[in-house]
């Protein structure tokens, strides 16, 4: 059933969370790991050169952040593959690579709200469930 796995990965905390889900479910099913990520430049960039130094700078801590914990799949027996798009539509990106590649669920972290028991779904995360048409996995954060 489940074989391949996507994970969005965006460098931060509960994408860390989602990391170690995908990695715990990729050993179960004996599957195959890919980190996405998508470097994009914020809507207020104004011109193309603010665009390009903004992808720039966004894809070299998509790297760096990867690179830190990647061997957290190392020490799983996990083996993974980064990549990382340009797309200034980030949930149309991982949905369009999502299908063309034949990924069979989509693993993504999505943080809480600070109102208790009640996870928000916004942005990225919200356009990858309701337009997805595999399985999404949302990882919150750890409680406190």
């Amino acid at each position: 059933m489940f074989q391949r796995f996507l994970l969005a990965w965006d460098g931060s905390q509960v994408a860390l969370r989602a990391f170690d889900v995908a990695i715990d479910i990729t050993r179960r099913y004996d599957g195959e790991l890919i980190a996405i990520s998508i470097a994009h430049s914020p809507a207020h960039a104004e011109t193309s050169s603010d665009r390009e130094q903004s992808s720039q700078t966004a894809r070299r801590y998509l790297q760096e952040s990867f690179a830190e914990v990647r061997d957290r799949a190392d020490r799983a027996g996990v083996a993974i593959e980064h990549h990382i798009i340009d797309d200034d539509h980030p949930a149309r990106a991982l949905i369009d690579h999502a299908h063309q590649n034949g990924f069979d669920l989509i693993v993504c972290g999505q943080h809480h709200s600070r109102r208790v028991g009640r996870l928000l779904l916004h942005g990225v995360v919200e356009d990858l469930v309701t337009a997805a048409i595999i399985p999404v996995l949302v990882v919150g954060e750890q409680p406190e």
